[in-house]
């Protein structure tokens, strides 16, 4: 049975992968894109599709099976078919896929998925947009437009095994698009190869379970997307390409910061790259294709205010005096802070402001995660270190990379701005992995590039996720394609239920054998919460005013 349900999936996985090519190539027509780059931006206007069709309707098979339709049709009406059947080129991709499937099978939940993603990915199907929906519960009050992709990943009867399907799919086309990059036919190897190769090493090793994969993933790979094309922007003289390179770097730096707010500095890179080349972008930056960009932008943050009545936080100067919104919301940073500055170590010591205060912070934290850096760090530079002492001196002119300060100007502020907000590690690998590429850089391009060995460690690299994840298959007792799923009760709650909405909980004294996860939602009916909720209808719209005191 398993086996029949892979063969569906890897056919399910193309057809996909077709389809987000075919709406991505609408905004790379006459840009330097090929398939796999499509798949990226075909992944950002799904989501901007899908957030905009929120505002008006439930999504429901219809509108999902709609928009992998239209996207399946613009792939054959713009793509060669022929270039797709060409075994010699297909037989390493499915090689690739093949080791990496595993990653998909009888997956571990992260700590987020029944907590937050699920729970709102079933209100996208069960309601349209809810006025004050950060009510319902403090994750919401900040929302990730990666989210916004899941609820078209539902099947029958609300199954949920492939939500996490675009995770998978973005790592899956990210491997093979760097790979592809890397190996392709060129006159020689450029730093921008040499990025892709440290960031490739890492995440085969580092990034082999499921469970890894929450929105802070898609943030990365597109905040690392970014720095590629900044990279390849200055190693280019041609016009043309210069400004395609600057549209990729700027679309998926606002991409990223949509998915994770702590991905924001990414936004340096392609404002230095307006400002010193004015003169050739300032009308590039008004043409028709930079409106997907702004268009994205609007969207998200009138999806915020409905949310919240704040089209940003964590700042009032962009709230207005709505019903829905909530004060309380505003002083959600700093409890997040606490939380990532590893105060729950420091409870009986310091009070909340003293802790954050004059750096008490520090030390506990560097305690608490210092281990956790040094195997991050170490996953990072060891591959790349023996790779380096494998391959043989380069004869000849060295292609140095000329504009290092801007990025260390960037890895600077980044770094200031991650442990001052949210010195979370999974957070920052963006930075770490460019740190990394910068300290190797001159070596790695000093010396000669041998595809045969890039492939010997690529292979070697991918043998070990997928050796790792057969291993943690074999122990799981049951084999299946999809998400381990947590089977709470729930009760209604009849104080602040009425003729508008039913409100759930979850029966935690039911709930007891699943340990914590039993306080979470997980797939309760919407709207699920804890919270005593004001919950009226004005124009067909839910509006979940104040919580009451």
């Amino acid at each position: 049975m398993i086996i029949l349900e892979l063969l569906v999936f890897l056919v399910g996985i193309i057809f996909l992968s077709l389809s987000f090519s075919g709406l991505g190539s609408l905004f790379t027509l006459k840009l330097k894109s090929d398939f796999f780059l499509d798949i990226f931006c075909g992944l950002i206007i799904t989501s901007l599709i899908v957030t905009f069709v929120h505002f008006f309707f439930k999504i429901n098979f219809i509108i999902a099976g709609g928009i992998f339709l239209i996207g399946i049709i613009l792939f054959f009406l713009k793509k060669n078919i022929s270039i797709f059947l060409e075994k010699k080129d297909l037989l390493p991709y499915f090689i690739i896929v093949f080791l990496l499937l595993p990653i998909f099978i009888s997956q571990k939940y992260h700590e987020d998925f029944g907590y937050y993603h699920l729970p709102y990915s079933l209100a996208f199907i069960e309601e349209k947009i809810v006025f004050g929906f950060a009510n319902i519960d403090i994750p919401y009050v900040y929302n990730s437009i990666w989210l916004n992709l899941y609820p078209i990943f539902f099947i029958e009867n609300k199954n949920f095994d492939f939500l996490t399907l675009p995770s998978f799919l973005l790592f899956l086309s990210f491997i093979i698009f760097s790979i592809k990059n890397i190996i392709e036919k060129k006159d020689q190897i450029k730093n921008s190869d040499y990025y892709l190769i440290v960031i490739l090493f890492y995440f085969l090793l580092k990034f082999t379970r499921i469970s890894e994969f929450g929105v802070d993933f898609p943030a990365i790979i597109f905040s690392v997307l970014s720095i590629y094309y900044f990279i390849k922007f200055y190693e280019t003289k041609e016009n043309l390409d210069k400004k395609s390179f600057f549209y990729f770097n700027l679309f998926f730096a606002i991409f990223a910061i949509l998915i994770k707010l702590s991905a924001a500095l990414i936004i340096i890179l392609p404002i230095f790259l307006f400002l010193t080349n004015f003169k050739d972008l300032k009308f590039y930056i008004l043409s028709l294709r930079f409106l997907a960009i702004s268009f994205l932008c609007i969207i998200f943050f009138v999806q915020q205010f409905i949310y919240t009545g704040c089209f940003l936080f964590p700042t009032t100067l962009t709230c207005l005096n709505v019903s829905w919104f909530n004060p309380e919301h505003i002083d959600l940073s700093k409890r997040l802070e606490l939380i990532n500055k590893s105060y729950s170590s420091a409870k009986g010591i310091y009070s909340p402001e003293e802790y954050l205060s004059n750096f008490n912070w520090f030390l506990i934290w560097i305690k608490r995660n210092f281990k956790e850096i040094l195997e991050h760090l170490m996953t990072m530079i060891l591959p790349i270190l023996i790779f380096v002492l494998v391959s043989k001196k380069k004869l000849g002119t060295i292609l140095v990379f000329e504009k290092k300060l801007i990025l260390v100007f960037f890895i600077i502020l980044s770094l200031i701005f991650w442990l001052n907000y949210s010195p979370v590690l999974r957070f920052a690998i963006h930075i770490y992995i460019t740190l990394i590429f910068l300290f190797f850089s001159k070596i790695l391009i000093s010396k000669e590039f041998s595809k045969k060995k890039f492939i010997i460690f690529i292979s070697v690299f991918l043998v070990f996720n997928f050796s790792k994840n057969i291993l943690r298959i074999s122990d799981t007792e049951k084999i299946f394609l999809g998400i381990q799923k947590i089977e709470n009760e729930y009760l209604l709650d009849t104080k602040t239920s009425n003729k508008y909405a039913n409100i759930y909980y979850p029966d935690f004294e039911n709930n007891k054998k699943n340990g914590w996860q039993g306080r979470l939602c997980w797939d309760t009916p919407f709207i699920c919460s804890y919270n005593k909720l004001d919950v009226s209808k004005k124009n067909g719209y839910l509006v979940v005013d104040k919580l009451k005191n």
